[in-house]
């Protein structure tokens, strides 16, 4: 239920740091599985809707690379909802590539279960898991790879509102802010929070016997920083990611025919693209990129000199970047928020050669396949971010290279987990949307299991 500052109890069985759609998902899912009745509290930096301008200044960040400091705060959204309150919607499993190269600690199978649930919460067809991509045609090596449309799902809708209003178990306190998390013996042991106001009220200690950063790829990092003791060697902020888009940057002829063959026709709903398959991705060490195929295209064009009936397009990219520890999240030196706390300091650099590698070799299996032809013009690769922040609290059996394990708990605190795209052991090329509530479903799962397991 929606609660007044004091109202808060002095303690609680999970808080749950951040109201976007990991937070949300985590806490329903961690009710709906809760047997005991165990005391939730989520944790909102904002309102219940955009009216509080003080709570979004405190996503502001200083950055350096190629993105500048005034883009994150507009992917960090403080409200009922997070992001996705100005999200689009796109949606795709992650690609099979970095887990049949033994980049995340679990199996793809075991994300891949979570996926029938959590499109269901998006309001996805069955199709965004059961059929992901297809072969294009004969051409093993090249796949069509749709982008399914969420409505999109707004986390801070009629239905979730409804659900936390009636809530006996699950509580919401808004317009305060997370400052910083105790941890003695290894344990976090309670939460600092104070009114995201500019009128500097006392912190109030709440404890917790689980404690969940769901703030966001930027956030999380910050926040773990700000808390971790001083000696700590966690590689918090490191590998952090982005998913580059560039636009226009590519000229695709396709035969039109077998083209419409193989794709989904539900073209209201979907967002078509096609890329290199995981397994050839692999075997060249390239990272996931996808091209889209949008509906609007010119009709004709030759193919290995055919004149056929085809279409051209000019594509935009969506794409992986490798998780390299030089791209980071740290703390400020010089600037603070007025709260008086380190604000994020963010470096991110893009490699275009990544895209140009995945383009070349497309472009080569195209023209292999009989079915197309593709066109790349350098001069036009200009990349901007997709708002996707991921990687930075990274999951990972190796402390020097990941801050969390499998089951998304801090390595060495004891109760101290993330839910969202800062665990992303590496980013693929897909939208993080349905992977995040698929992953909070799971640590939802794991959750409850170790619950009862301490309540038996």
């Amino acid at each position: 239920m929606y609660i007044r500052y004091d109202d808060l109890k002095e303690s609680y069985d999970l808080i749950i740091i951040g109201s976007g759609p990991a937070g949300i998902t985590l806490a329903q899912k961690f009710e709906k599985l809760n047997p005991f009745g165990k005391k939730v509290l989520i944790v909102e930096s904002g309102k219940e809707s955009n009216s509080n301008n003080k709570a979004q200044m405190l996503s502001v960040v200083e950055a350096t690379g190629d993105l500048p400091s005034n883009y994150y705060p507009n992917h960090n959204q403080r409200v009922l909802g997070g992001t996705s309150t100005v999200w689009a919607g796109y949606c795709a499993v992650l690609e099979k590539r970095s887990f049949l190269n033994n980049e995340w600690p679990i199996s793809y199978d075991d994300l891949y279960r979570h996926y029938p649930e959590a499109a269901r919460t998006l309001k996805l067809p069955e199709t965004v898991h059961t059929d992901p991509e297809k072969n294009f045609l004969d051409n093993q090596n090249i796949v069509y790879k749709p982008y399914y449309l969420s409505p999109p799902i707004r986390f801070n809708n009629d239905f979730f509102k409804g659900w936390l209003n009636s809530s006996t178990t699950v509580d919401i306190l808004f317009n305060h802010t997370a400052t910083t998390i105790r941890i003695k013996n290894n344990t976090a042991t309670s939460i600092f929070i104070k009114e995201s106001s500019e009128i500097l009220m006392p912190s109030k200690e709440i404890a917790g016997n689980k404690v969940v950063l769901a703030m966001g790829g930027v956030q999380n990092a910050r926040l773990l920083a700000l808390s971790l003791p001083k000696c700590s060697t966690l590689p918090v902020g490191s590998y952090f990611c982005e998913h580059p888009h560039i636009y226009g940057v590519a000229s695709i002829t396709l035969d039109k025919e077998k083209f419409y063959q193989i794709r989904n026709n539900d073209a209201q709903r979907i967002v078509h693209a096609i890329a290199l398959s995981s397994e050839f991705s692999n075997k060249h060490s390239l990272k996931s990129v996808t091209f889209q195929i949008p509906n609007s295209a010119t009709q004709g064009g030759n193919i290995l000199g055919e004149s056929r009936n085809s279409i051209t397009v000019k594509s935009n990219v969506r794409a992986e970047m490798s998780s390299l520890s030089s791209n980071n999240i740290s703390l400020s030196n010089t600037k603070k928020d007025f709260m008086g706390e380190e604000v994020a300091s963010i470096n991110l650099k893009f490699d275009p050669k990544e895209v140009l590698a995945a383009s070349e070799l497309l472009a080569t299996e195209l023209v292999r396949s009989g079915v197309g032809r593709m066109g790349v013009m350098p001069n036009r690769f200009v990349t901007t971010g997709g708002g996707h922040m991921m990687g930075s609290t990274r999951m990972g059996n190796d402390v020097s290279t990941s801050v969390t394990n499998e089951n998304c708990k801090v390595h060495g605190v004891e109760n101290l987990y993330v839910a969202g795209s800062s665990l992303f052991s590496s980013s693929g090329a897909a939208n993080p949307t349905l992977s995040i509530v698929a992953l909070s479903l799971r640590l939802a799962y794991h959750l409850t299991k170790e619950t009862q397991n301490e309540s038996s």
